[in-house]
């Protein structure tokens, strides 16, 4: 018999407190939670014929319907509460492979009956008329007989404890006509998903009638749980094993928790009902059992370990416990799911069935796309858009800095430019053409940059040799001495022919970088339908338009390289033109004065200054005009170049027009079938829309049965007190 603690256990454990939280626990089942978030439960699992069925029947004081053997076909919850009259009630949850259609069907099933006295009768026609209506039929072969849906059972009553179970169906290995090869891994996938939820208590059912290592529930279980702290052992059948056998002693001590594996919450033992004593009530079950434990070495294990009404104890004990520790943990995670929820309905919008509300959807969106495109020009980085990316990130990696990703290509242009966009580079005999110097090598995107064209060396003895050839082959009516301009002409639309492939690739390099922009700013404002409508009818037509703008203007700058004659208008031209003529007389007549035919090099008086300065201008002298009057003329225009790419090609028709590619003016502007192509909600987002304000009120319905229960146990008088179960003989479990 138990003692008076353990009599103020059951009575402490089962008082209006701990009723009022299990009950909050399962109104949060019954609203739906649970299929949202991790509830703490108890779930009864073990091997088919481990005796799972006749547990739940000793716990609950009640018969299950076994003439089909069907209650064992699907997940049943057993919720089990104190109150003066007797009381069933059966319910279906419907599981997720149930189409809307058939879970709208088994909602709408819910009986209730107040049996007199101990009659279950009553009860068994429920949970048959349930299974019918769950369609479950073991004769059909093409089924796995099997059913994800959930049997929701609740039984009230003067002398029931304070429990919530799931019972899971018996797995099993062997296939038969009623069990297939389907079952078996359904079986397999449900018990290993209820196992998984950390806030469950994993009460596993062994039969002593089979050999320990015939039975992998623990080896199952140890997959969640490698250290066994929320199992609980429950051997059947004891009184099958013959009394002193080496079978009971291994029994024994796998009870005592002496053997591996052992468990945190140790072990019980229950003797159920043989099958000659099938028909026979309560009571003498009890007695049966209580006379069992007295003989043989079983009283050596302690009475808290033993039979069905310690059983309900512990087990009262172990879940209240549960709840209690992981009631901060719960609230969080319906915290979690609801801010997730929200965040899910925000990217959604808001619902959008007539034109009106469609078209205040895209005005909105347009705005925010406006604003966010204006930032993102202007460089100024302030909304929420921009924070997503690192600061360290490489800056063509981060599309979404535009600014900050046209000025760095308009680097790598200009570096290019500068080193590699001429036609031909002139070597000197000093001079090595492969060593320039690029500010931007190694950077990611540059390499493109520097392939797409490699300029020409050629020797400045084989340069004069061919302006002297083209002077000759093109000889007009200058004088002596005097440069072709024909010939000035030519060189310098070869040296300027690789600026359009330059600045074209630049261009695109750019173009690609505003698509990136505008359609991560699209996608961060829509949801997938609705940007793919606005980008392929609106954003990606516009883009396009820009694309052929700036191409467009380039033809215009790259015209006159191709086409045009130089026109030096710039005094910067002459200044230089003149400074190198300058320098060029000057060394000229420092080398005839250094060679004046004495023997005395570096002297030189009057005469000789007089004689070196009527020295006519040789042909060499005005071919080395042309190449300074090509060059200066080259290195001028191609800084006007490089600035109108980036100012009047890239600036004015790429990137200002893109403000313009998608605003609130022009939506106002659609006509209603336009509006309705771009906005109109498609029906999966409906129905996620749906979806996700039935979770949402579901979570904020178990939120605020939370905090309601939180508030009731702050202001109680005295707080809940886990008392300590009896010890064992043996010392405590390990």
């Amino acid at each position: 018999m138990p003692d008076s603690s353990q009599d103020q256990a059951l009575k402490g454990l089962q008082s209006s407190n701990a009723k009022i939280l299990f009950d909050k626990i399962d109104e949060l089942r019954t609203i739906g939670v649970g299929g949202l978030v991790e509830l703490p439960q108890l779930i009864v699992c073990g091997k088919q014929s481990s005796g799972k069925s006749s547990v739940l029947e000793a716990i609950s004081r009640v018969r299950f319907p076994t003439k089909t053997k069907l209650c064992t076909r699907f997940a049943t919850e057993v919720i089990l509460r104190r109150s003066p009259e007797p009381r069933f009630k059966v319910s279906i949850d419907p599981g997720e492979s149930r189409t809307d259609e058939d879970r709208e069907r088994l909602q709408k099933f819910c009986l209730e009956v107040f049996p007199k006295g101990d009659d279950d009768t009553p009860f068994k026609d429920l949970v048959e008329k349930a299974q019918e209506w769950m369609g479950i039929d073991s004769a059909v072969e093409s089924s796995t007989g099997f059913s994800d849906d959930v049997l929701k059972v609740e039984i009230s009553g003067p002398e029931k404890p304070e429990l919530t179970l799931v019972d899971l169906p018996g797995l099993y290995e062997a296939k038969s006509k009623e069990q297939t090869t389907e079952g078996i891994q359904f079986v397999q996938k449900i018990t290993e998903k209820y196992m998984r939820n950390e806030r469950s208590i994993i009460l596993a059912v062994l039969s002593a009638k089979f050999n320990y290592v015939h039975q992998d529930i623990l080896d199952r279980a140890e997959q969640v749980d490698p250290e066994f702290k929320r199992v609980l052992g429950i051997v059947t059948a004891p009184d099958l094993m013959a009394s002193g056998s080496e079978e009971e002693d291994e029994w024994l001590e796998y009870i005592r928790n002496e053997k591996e594996p052992k468990l945190k919450l140790g072990w019980h033992v229950l003797r159920n009902r043989a099958y000659a004593e099938r028909n026979i009530d309560d009571k003498e079950r009890d007695d049966e059992e209580k006379e069992f434990f007295e003989t043989g070495k079983w009283p050596s294990i302690s009475r808290a370990h033993v039979g069905i009404e310690s059983l309900r104890r512990r087990l009262s004990d172990i879940l209240f416990d549960q709840v209690r520790r992981n009631f901060p943990g719960l609230v969080r995670d319906i915290q979690t799911k609801i801010a997730s929820h929200k965040h899910n309905l925000s990217n959604l919008g808001t619902p959008r069935s007539t034109t009106q509300e469609q078209r205040s959807f895209l005005v909105d969106i347009s705005t925010k796309f406006s604003n966010i495109v204006n930032q993102g020009l202007s460089g100024f980085y302030e909304h929420g858009f921009f924070e997503e990316m690192e600061d360290d990130t490489p800056i063509l990696d981060n599309r979404r800095r535009l600014r900050a990703v046209i000025s760095e290509l308009n680097e790598y242009f200009v570096d290019v430019m500068t080193t590699r966009g001429c036609g031909r580079i002139i070597v000197y005999d000093d001079s090595h053409p492969d060593e320039f110097l690029f500010r931007n090598f190694g950077k990611p995107g540059f390499k493109q940059y520097m392939d797409c064209w490699i300029p020409k060396n050629v020797s400045l003895n084989d340069l004069m040799v061919e302006i002297r050839e083209s002077l000759r082959l093109q000889r007009g009516r200058e004088t002596p001495g005097n440069s072709n301009p024909l010939v000035v002409r030519e060189l310098y639309r070869q040296q300027a022919y690789p600026w359009e492939s330059i600045a074209r690739m630049h261009i695109e390099t750019a173009h690609d970088a505003v698509t990136k922009f505008a359609c991560s700013v699209l996608k961060y404002l829509t949801d997938r339908n609705t940007f793919s409508a606005i980008y392929k009818d609106i954003i990606a037509p516009e883009l396009e338009i820009l694309k052929l703008s700036v191409l467009e203007k380039l033809k215009e700058l790259t015209s006159h390289p191709k086409h045009g004659h130089p026109l030096p208008v710039r005094q910067e031209y002459l200044t230089e033109i003149l400074g190198l003529r300058k320098r060029r007389q000057l060394e000229a007549l420092q080398q005839k004065l250094n060679n004046n035919g004495t023997d005395q090099p570096g002297w030189f008086n009057y005469d000789h200054i007089r004689t070196a300065g009527h020295q006519t201008m040789d042909n060499d002298v005005a071919v080395m005009e042309i190449i300074d009057q090509v060059d200066v003329y080259y290195r001028l225009s191609r800084s006007t170049f490089i600035d109108n790419i980036a100012i009047l090609a890239i600036e004015n028709c790429l990137l200002i027009p893109l403000e313009g590619v998608f605003t609130s003016l022009a939506v106002s502007k659609m006509d209603p079938k336009q509006i309705r192509s771009l906005a109109n909600e498609p029906a999966h987002v409906q129905s996620d829309r749906e979806r996700y304000i039935s979770q949402l009120e579901k979570l904020e319905a178990g939120l605020r049965t939370l905090n309601i229960l939180n508030r009731e146990e702050s202001s109680l008088a005295t707080p809940i007190v886990f008392v300590s179960r009896a010890p064992s003989p043996f010392g405590p479990s390990k």
